[in-house]
């Protein structure tokens, strides 16, 4: 017969599979009688299982939302990986599920033993994974991403607070971070194109109503693995050529977060042409992005680009040519 603590554990992950049960059902799975099988689940309404039970016809058990998971054994070292992947975040000043990942670490370290406990406090400030610490907070991350998972529609309010913001409804992709900001790609239902958005300038995200708001691409087969080609590919684009130097196709490597649809084509030399798409109302912000690569980088066309880029460096030239007091 099957002991106590055995059956609890095969128990809770019965009741996790299956939602919804009656006692009468898990007794006779169990091989156990209704008084036995209620008074395991009472136990496990004690250890934090939310149980919910209704009368009549038609009742029984349902498992609520937050569910607990059962019981999983590690080994030291998977204890070690596990405590410091969350470790690893903690620069970001905003993170998805972030009370939950707290309370998660609180109770994953108290039940290690001592002398892992111990190992863990003196490795903590050996080992660090710096990021970029920013101020600006993304309050609404976990709403960006169940939102792309469940492929619903978002209302957000969006912009720079000293340049007004808009209202606007998004399909969100995912959410992924980088240099200490939270980026969250989307089809957008006002430009009808998808869009990078930061999430930090979101001032507000509620779930739209979907009838209202129905999509005009199919992005069910989209997400962060394939987003990039797609970026351009409902709304017409200027072409952009850009001759890099060996080291300027470096720093694209290093920044290629930001358009990962580029194309960089290399000669024998070890230099390449970076061929992309952009949007015209995007180039005062690519014309930032090649002016920091200086002299490794050269727009090669549009014309306008290469304008903006060249009328940055000759403003620094300037700078430089002031006579200082």
């Amino acid at each position: 017969m099957m002991g106590k603590s055995r059956r609890l554990i095969e128990l809770m992950m019965a009741v996790n599979r299956k939602r919804k049960f009656t006692v009468k059902e898990l007794a006779e799975e169990f091989g156990v009688s209704t008084r036995t099988m209620l008074r395991d689940l009472q136990e496990l309404s004690g250890m934090g299982v939310p149980l919910y039970s209704q009368v009549g016809a038609g009742g029984g058990y349902h498992v609520l939302t937050e569910r607990s998971l059962p019981p999983i054994s590690f080994t030291e070292n998977e204890a070690f990986s596990i405590f410091f992947a969350s470790h690893a975040l903690r620069h970001f000043s905003s993170l998805p599920f972030e009370a939950s990942a707290k309370s998660a670490l609180r109770k994953f370290y108290r039940y290690l033993p001592e002398d892992v406990k111990s190992q863990i406090d003196e490795m903590r400030n050996r080992i660090d994974f710096f990021t970029h610490t920013r101020p600006e907070q993304a309050g609404c991350l976990e709403l960006l991403l169940q939102a792309s998972i469940r492929r619903l529609p978002v209302t957000i309010n969006y912009g720079i607070r000293k340049n007004g913001t808009h209202e606007r409804t998004i399909q969100p992709i995912g959410i992924y971070a980088h240099e200490g900001y939270w980026f969250c790609p989307a089809y957008c239902y006002l430009r009808q194109a998808f869009r990078l958005f930061r999430v930090d300038r979101i001032g507000s995200a509620v779930l739209a109503d979907a009838e209202a708001s129905t999509p005009t691409v199919d992005v069910s087969e989209v997400d962060l693995t394939n987003w990039g080609p797609h970026f351009y590919s409902t709304l017409e684009s200027i072409d952009v050529q850009v001759k890099l130097t060996a080291k300027g196709i470096e720093l694209f490597r290093e920044k290629s977060w930001i358009f990962p649809w580029g194309e960089v084509h290399r000669s024998n030399d070890g230099t390449g042409i970076l061929e992309m798409g952009i949007f015209p109302s995007e180039i005062p912000f690519f014309a930032d992005y090649f002016f920091s690569f200086g002299a490794e980088a050269v727009v090669i066309q549009p014309e306008e680009l290469r304008e903006a880029v060249r009328t940055k460096l000759v403003r620094a030239l300037e700078e430089y040519n002031v006579p200082q007091s």
